[in-house]
Order: C-alpha cells, then structure tokens, then sequence
C-alpha cells in the first residue's frame, strides 16, 4: 500500500509498504480522506533533515495523525464499529497517511450519518484544540484571547464562543483573521486583532482586568508571544501552550500576576498510553470525563449538527499524486490551512 514519508531533504516521498497489522480490538480501515496537519508535519518533515530514505523506512517516520475510512475488517469482542461502518480514527502511530490502517478501538468512531468523510476527518484537530480548550477551563462570559488562527487555533476560539465566553481573536496573517470572522456567526461575541494590537485590544475589550485565559496556538521559536500573554492575562488568570512555542518565562511577570500555565498534550487523556491507545482499556468517565476517544466522538457530534464550522477550512483537496503541492505549500511557510488528501476511494 502506498504511505508518505518524509524523504529527508525537505520533501515528502510516497513509499511502498505491507498492510498494518490487525491486532485484537482493532479495525483495519480503508482510507477515504485524510488532513495534513501543517504544523506537526512540517516539523517532522524538517527534522528529517539529512536521513536517507532507507533510514526513515526503517525507523517508519509516518506523516499524519488523523483521517476518516471504512472499515474493512474487525478483530475482537470489543470493538463497537464493524465491516462497512463508515469511521473517522485518530493517533499516531496506528493512523498515518496510508491507504489502509489499523485502528485500535478507543481511537475510532462511527461518523454520523449526515457527516462526510471529507469532513470527518477533521475530527483529529478539533480533538486537539477541544482538549486545549479544556484546559484553560474557562467558565460563561469570561475573556480568552486566541493567539493563532491556523486550524487547530480557530477550533479553540470557536469552542470559547460555543462555550460562552467572550473571544479575542489575532493573528499576523490577515487572511485568516478574515477566514475566522467567516467561520463563526456574525453576532458571536468576539473580536480581532492583528498581535502589535493585542495587548491595547484586550485592556480595552476587558476594561483593564486582563484576559482570564490565554491560549497560544502558534509554532514559533520566538520567546514573544509569550511574554505578550503574560502582559494579557488577569491576575490569577491562565496560560495555555497549544501549539509549539519557547516557554522559558521569566519569574517575576508570574509571581506579579500569580498567573498559572498548563501546556496541552495533543486530543486528551489517553494520549501516549500503551493500555489505553493499544491495549483499548477505558478510563471511566466517573472520573475522567473526557479522554482522547470522547474528545473525537464530541467533535463529530459537534460538526454534525453544524456547532462546529470546517466549511472555510479546506484551503486545497489533493490527490495522493499531487500531494507534494501541498506539502511544498506548508514548508514554504504559505497561510493556506487545512489541506485534504483525496484517496480517490467511495465513502
């Protein structure tokens, strides 16, 4: 089956490999649509640097994380999808951008029947931004400014604004300050601001208190935005890493401030654990409410009933064969956002 892999000098390679193994509770699925996530790929592809295509075949660097497909076959007494369900699954390194993948049962969830594929398998992003959302817990009416307004930071405002909070909302790129403004309703309770404005914006926006969250959903190097969410939020508010940024932050803004900050790991709970992800043992939800798996299955809810807008997300709808356009789009660092692969096959 074919596979992307990145080739090791700033590119991407389609490679040749055998189908996934189908271990027990797990689904094999044929993939219909998979999203690249600009970010993390991006990274992946250019840590990758000067490894020669056989040793990236070797140690199996797969791009992707998140898709949508059809089951083809089941293993196990457990798993609640079956031949012929039409799924949208979710983590490295069972998802991949693959034609097949094999996917363990709290990683996979029915797509509602009014819900495509192609959107669907958006349902891994807005699992991630879902979870850091989450953690900045913010309660009805407060402030939460959004810095980043690629795909996974336009998810998090729109969950602040489902949520009933109020949303500040930047980014450099004007283009998609403009693109976020067409996600959400018109009188939704938010407004926007290029990042030279934010600090004035939210004083103004919050008469002086500062925002009670601050999510930075950004990859950067850059120690500033940072240092601008310490000037941003309240006293005893919270700052929530989403993205990929330096965290190095000078003690005495925080002791100031007595200001908190949480960095959000990937869809939830579950996330890098053998038992849960492999192994398909649940945590009860008496005592963590929402996991990975739950966070995926909300996210389809959500988008079904159209709570959730990915419909000015799609920047470009690839083939697999003119899927380096869209990677070579990424790396030069273009403001396109969600990119979807079309594996040509029938929903």
């Amino acid at each position: 089956m074919k596979t992307i892999f990145p080739d090791g000098s700033n590119s991407i390679f389609i490679g040749e490999t055998p189908l996934p193994e189908l271990g027990n509770d797990m689904a094999l699925c044929r993939v219909t649509h998979g999203v690249i996530s600009a970010g993390t790929e991006r990274g992946m592809i250019l840590g990758c640097k000067g490894k020669s295509k056989e040793e990236i075949l070797q140690q199996n660097i797969r791009l992707g994380y998140t898709g949508a497909g059809v089951v083809e076959e089941v293993k196990g007494s457990r798993i609640s999808v079956k031949k012929g369900d039409r799924v949208a699954f979710y983590g490295a390194p069972y998802v991949s951008h693959s034609e097949y993948v094999s996917v363990p049962r709290n990683l996979i969830y029915r797509i509602p029947d009014n819900l495509s594929n192609e959107l669907a398998t958006f349902g891994g992003l807005a699992s991630i931004a879902l979870h850091g959302f989450r953690q900045g817990k913010p309660n009805l009416g407060e402030v939460c400014v959004v810095s980043g307004l690629g795909v996974i930071g336009n998810l998090c405002a729109q969950f602040a604004l489902l949520a009933g909070c109020r949303v500040i909302a930047s980014d450099f790129e004007s283009s998609r300050i403009e693109l976020f403004k067409k996600t959400v309703p018109e009188n939704a309770d938010f407004i926007t601001t290029s990042p030279d404005q934010l600090n004035q914006t939210v004083m103004d926006f919050t008469k002086s208190r500062g925002a009670d969250v601050v999510y930075l959903c950004m990859s950067t190097r850059s120690s500033e935005p940072m240092e601008q969410a310490l000037s941003s939020v309240c006293c005893g508010g919270k700052i929530v890493v989403v993205g990929v940024l330096d965290i190095h932050v000078p003690r005495e803004p925080f002791f100031g401030k007595e200001a908190s900050m949480t960095i959000s790991r990937a869809a939830g709970p579950g996330r890098y654990d053998q038992a849960y992800e492999k192994d398909g043992y649940d945590y009860p939800s008496q005592y963590v409410r929402w996991t990975e798996g739950r966070n995926l299955e909300e996210c389809l809810r959500l988008t079904a009933s159209k709570r959730l807008n990915f419909s000015h997300l799609i920047s470009k709808k690839c083939s697999i064969d003119d899927v380096s356009n869209a990677y070579a789009s990424i790396l030069e660092g273009k403001p396109d956002l969600g990119f979807i692969i079309d594996w040509g096959v029938s929903d």
